[in-house]
């Protein structure tokens, strides 16, 4: 248990530095690691717990920024993506979920590298948010990670990463707390591979640690800079899926 403790705090530690950054981190970095020390539905409902409290926390921060417009839409997304998701993760294996989910996302994030001025995506479109907030609660439903499908959405209106980042936070909440409340009307609880409360403990207060850090570092990163990490941070999330999906196949 001390090795997972060390590890579970140093993974939450880094994930909260750079959610308080680009809004995405937790599930990113900690993720992965979890799901491998505690297996893969315990570590995705343990990052889904830790990772509510972290987006409350960074949420509350920066409410006065966030545009509460576009949250209504990508939240009612949330729950129209994530109600499908609950039964395709009954129907197909897990792994293969996995893989695809990443490769769609690694696509999509491909497209965006291109996509030319011209042809961006209206800012104040209604259906880009629904559809963006659906492929997001799928994924959170799936993996326990949405933050990729949101960036992809970031990058096609040339939405200002600030702001976006402003409002991915509490989105990030709902993703999350869907993802609970799903887990426990469909499945009957939870799983959080016994973990001791002290650990728990330990882990929220790593959270705020790195918030702070993160905080230290905003100001110092560009919007053009916070956007490259969003990216390549979007990147990592699809590739650690696909890998995982691999792994778990053989």
């Amino acid at each position: 248990m001390s090795t997972v403790a060390i590890v579970l705090i140093l993974a939450v530690l880094a994930g909260a530095v750079l959610q308080r950054i680009t809004g995405m981190g937790v599930g990113l970095v900690a993720g992965p690691v979890l799901s491998v020390a505690l297996g893969p539905a315990a570590g995705v409902t343990v990052v889904n717990g830790l990772s509510t409290v972290n987006a409350v926390n960074n949420a509350w921060a920066v409410r006065a920024k966030t545009d509460w417009r576009r949250f209504c839409f990508l939240a009612g997304g949330l729950v129209l993506g994530s109600l499908p998701a609950v039964f395709v993760v009954l129907v197909i294996d897990g792994p293969w979920l996995l893989v695809t989910v990443g490769v769609l996302v690694l696509a999509a994030l491909g497209v965006t590298l291109f996509q030319p001025d011209k042809a961006r995506l209206s800012e104040r479109s209604v259906v880009p948010m629904v559809l963006a907030g659906a492929a997001g609660g799928f994924m959170s439903t799936v993996a326990g990670i949405a933050a990729p499908a949101f960036t992809v959405y970031a990058r096609l209106t040339g939405w200002d990463y600030r702001d976006f980042v402003a409002t991915l936070h509490p989105v990030i909440v709902i993703a999350n707390l869907l993802s609970f409340v799903l887990k426990i009307v469909i499945f009957g609880g939870v799983d959080v591979g016994g973990l001791p409360v002290w650990l728990w403990i330990i882990a929220v207060a790593a959270i705020f640690v790195g918030a702070w850090f993160g905080d230290r570092l905003y100001d110092r990163i560009s919007s053009e800079g916070t956007r490259k990490l969003a990216t390549l941070l979007a990147f990592a999330g699809a590739v650690t899926l696909v890998i995982n999906g691999v792994v778990a196949m053989l």
